[in-house]
């Protein structure tokens, strides 16, 4: 049992280190989400056009990573 009490320890230390990676990067996703929207308002009031070229982008797409996958999988130890 001492390997599976070492691997759950592991575990709960990749968690904590996640949730502390995601204390602070919400926060800056959520500011750099504010600025890209308060830009596009200005540019559509400006009547400025995006160029065709540039792709229509999420946050959301960009931020899928097999690490969210990963975050909201089930707990092994249950």
């Amino acid at each position: 049992m001492e390997a599976k009490a070492f691997i759950n320890q592991k575990l709960e230390a990749a968690v904590e280190e996640l949730k502390a990676i995601e204390a602070e990067y919400k926060p800056r996703r959520d500011a750099a989400q504010a600025t890209i929207s308060l830009t596009k308002k200005w540019l559509d009031e400006l009547g400025l056009d995006k160029s065709p070229s540039q792709p229509d982008t999420t946050i959301q797409d960009i931020v899928k990573s097999p690490s969210n996958i990963w975050a909201a999988a089930k707990d092994p130890s249950s």
